[in-house]
């Protein structure tokens, strides 16, 4: 009976004084928590669906065999080839010279038997550069990374492009070796108008088999992979070699004599090739 007749405290006034004013604001403030819960969860829902979906889209290369990237490739090739006259001969490793092989690492992936996959120094350049130049490009990509957009990607940039890239070229270096890449990249690689690996650039260029490619023919064919279609205008039907690609060539160059590939002989008398106007000839 006491407790009944209990009389309120100043708290107990305070509180039933304010509960009007709170009754509505508390009221919204639930809907707002109700409303950010869903918000939440719908977020969670579609990072897993989007997260499925981009795995979902990569092809299994663990599963693969190295028979069956070079199935997929040759496809690709045959598909490329379907409105040209041209043909394509895939040309084992053993049966290219190594010094065309070295020729096309140190000109588009010098440290490509160091790397896994992706050399991170290579994008942050690419990233440095971009930001001086103001522009969004995406540079610093491997050997690795190209025979990936070569064998299963589209030439579109874009960044979901790039993480699919990313994401495949792992799993090649992974499970298949540094030669096997090889391989595919030099069978794969543009080289001029409808014109795909090195057995066919060596011949159409210099009329040889890629086993009779030295070092200084290597380097001129690794100068038209930046821009094959161009360059094979430039530099072999209007003779025009600019002073950026007798750089890039002498870098080729100096990079083997370096690496020992070539003899202090052989750099020398490789690296006035370039200025010979009719080297190669025309076929």
């Amino acid at each position: 009976m006491a407790a009944r007749n209990k009389k309120p405290t100043r708290l107990d006034k305070i509180k039933l004084w304010l509960s009007p004013f709170l009754a509505w604001p508390m009221r919204y403030l639930n809907r707002l928590v109700y409303f950010l819960g869903w918000m939440f969860l719908s977020f969670l829902l579609l990072i897993g669906t989007g997260l499925w979906l981009f795995f979902s889209s990569l092809p299994d290369v663990e599963q693969m065999t190295y028979s069956e990237l070079r199935q997929q490739a040759e496809v690709r090739l045959e598909s490329k080839l379907k409105k040209s006259s041209n043909s394509h001969h895939w040309v084992e490793l053993k049966n290219i010279n190594r010094d065309l092989l070295y020729a096309v690492v140190m000109a588009e992936d010098a440290r490509f038997f160091q790397h896994q996959g992706i050399d991170y120094s290579a994008l942050l350049d690419a990233m440095v550069a971009n930001i001086k130049k103001g522009e969004t490009r995406f540079g610093g990509s491997t050997l690795s990374q190209q025979t990936v957009k070569n064998l299963f990607l589209t030439p579109q940039q874009s960044y979901f492009r790039k993480l699919q890239e990313a994401f495949i070229t792992r799993n090649l270096e992974q499970n298949f070796s540094k030669n096997e890449i090889m391989e595919l990249y030099l069978n794969m690689a543009e080289f001029g108008p409808d014109l795909y690996g090195v057995g066919d650039a060596a011949r159409y260029y210099f009329d040889k088999k890629p086993t009779g490619i030295n070092a200084a023919e290597g380097a001129w064919l690794a100068l038209m992979l930046p821009s094959p279609r161009r360059y094979h205008y430039t530099l072999y039907q209007n003779r025009n070699v600019t002073s950026s690609l007798k750089r890039k060539y002498q870098r080729i160059l100096q990079g083997m004599h370096q690496s020992s590939y070539i003899s202090s002989v052989q750099y020398r008398r490789y690296l006035s090739m370039i200025n010979q106007v009719n080297w190669p000839k025309k076929t």
